[in-house]
């Protein structure tokens, strides 16, 4: 049975170069496509001599347009070099995360979806339930890599016992902080936060030293969509003791737990304490690459941040450029509440490759996608997209640490212990909500209290889920 599809919410762009609003179209694209689709065709045998294509953001998904051409030519030239006769076409889709979600939903439509599309880790559930993309396990079994990714990788595109999607690169969080900025302010470095009790600390140190530094950047509000969860507050949520937005014994969603309540006390704390960052540059579209530039500008101390950061002041991206990064910029693993194992936190979300349902030339589809698993190709996609390579054995490769060190390797080993961003079509309303409260903390911090917060994020939830789909744990 479908269930009734979410409105969606704004989703920015790693680099927030992109605002992209999931629009109703989409949303009424996926489910009409469902309705009249039904269960998926059974793919025929591959021809070695077919063309397979394959479906990509252009603009949005990697840095820069030109680092995606060269990309996806290059994965283009070897493939058709290692299967004479057959052919890979390139379908790209430019545009922002709408774009490439309306593209595709009209592609599958029409009955002329590609054989391999780029899909975003939020959109596996949504797509896989509505009997887009053809299950993989019988090709993994012999892809050796499958089992070099860790377990929370590969459940990413797992619905049901299938595998849906592999992996194409993950975004994980750390603690980023301007170790110059630390050490004056009398905090000690190298800063090894253990609990987050110790982040306020540094943060206070900061607040007291200086005049014109922002303490710490902790997203809040709606303005970055559920990058902004990401980025920010997912972190908190995954290092509580009982961590849970999703719960799975009853498939509802967590509006009122423990641990919600510790985040929000946190929020609380930062904000009503003066220790975050302005409403302006919380709730501008472009919030979640702010701290690249107040870094840069020596104006904030610490951030929870993405894994991208450290690539993205490098002259390949530029994102500002800023050569003398390294000479001040350091991180640190986001610890869990109370310091409680593993000892560390970070979201994890990314970017993912599937097959479609309907692909007349899926072992051709499968050689594409394999190829793609190779480390020239894993290192590449990491390098210029910003992310973490999903194969361990890949993360310490050599092409990958040289292009940002030293805050590659520290973004992929948290990896294995990041926890998933939930992938169920209702995530972005929960996510609103939650951010509905995030929001209402940073903008008045003095009156807004824990539990104004908690009922703030169970009224959206209520309204855009309804109240059978929520659920409050003790």
């Amino acid at each position: 049975m479908l269930k009734k599809l979410p409105r969606y919410k704004a989703h920015i762009s790693r680099r927030g170069n992109h605002r992209a609003l999931v629009s109703v179209a989409a949303a009424g694209t996926l489910l009409s496509t469902a309705l009249s689709w039904g269960a998926a065709p059974a793919a025929v045998a591959s021809s070695k001599t077919a063309t397979i294509t394959v479906a990509y953001g252009s603009t949005y998904v990697f840095d820069t347009t030109q680092l995606a051409t060269n990309f996806w030519t290059n994965l283009q030239k070897q493939f058709d070099a290692a299967n004479p006769g057959a052919k890979l076409d390139l379908v790209p889709i430019p545009g922002s995360y709408d774009d490439i979600i309306n593209k595709l939903s009209l592609m599958y439509r029409s009955g002329n979806p590609p054989d391999l599309a780029e899909l975003p880790t939020a959109q596996i559930g949504v797509w896989a339930q509505s009997g887009y993309l053809k299950p993989l396990n019988s090709f993994l079994k012999s892809a050796s890599w499958w089992m070099q990714f860790p377990a929370v990788v590969r459940s990413e595109g797992t619905f049901g016992g299938k595998v849906y999607a592999v992996d194409h690169g993950e975004n994980t969080s750390l603690m980023y902080y301007n170790a110059q900025l630390l050490a004056k302010a009398g905090v000690t470095v190298p800063w090894h936060p253990r609990n987050w009790g110790d982040i306020l600390a540094a943060a206070k140190a900061v607040q007291k030293h200086y005049n014109n530094v922002i303490p710490l950047w902790l997203a809040a509000g709606t303005g970055s969509g559920t990058n902004g969860i990401l980025q920010g507050g997912g972190n908190l949520i995954d290092g509580c003791p009982v961590a849970t937005i999703y719960q799975k014994s009853s498939s509802k969603w967590v509006v009122d737990s423990p641990c919600l309540r510790d985040v929000m006390n946190f929020y609380r704390q930062v904000y009503k304490g003066g220790l975050g960052a302005s409403v302006s540059d919380l709730f501008s579209p472009s919030a979640v690459t702010a701290p690249l530039t107040l870094f840069k500008q020596g104006k904030l101390a610490i951030a929870v941040g993405s894994n991208y950061y450290g690539g993205a002041w490098q002259p390949a991206v530029c994102g500002p450029c800023w050569p003398g990064a390294t000479k001040v910029m350091r991180t640190a693993p986001i610890p869990t509440e109370n310091g409680q194992a593993p000892g560390t936190a970070s979201t994890l979300g990314g970017w993912d490759i599937a097959m479609s349902a309907s692909t007349h030339n899926a072992g051709l589809a499968w050689k594409a996608m394999n190829m793609l698993e190779d480390e020239e190709f894993i290192v590449d996609a990491a390098n210029w997209a910003g992310w973490v390579p999903p194969n361990t054995k890949y993360a310490t490769a050599p092409a990958y640490d040289r292009f940002a060190p030293p805050y590659q390797v520290a973004a992929a080993e948290v990896l294995p212990d990041a926890t998933l961003t939930p992938s169920q079509a209702a995530y972005t309303e929960w996510g609103h909500a939650f951010e509905v409260a995030t929001g209402d903390i940073a903008s008045n911090p003095k009156s807004t209290t824990v539990q104004d917060a908690i009922s703030a994020l169970e009224s959206d939830a209520n309204s855009s889920l309804g109240p059978s789909e929520v659920t409050t744990i003790k």
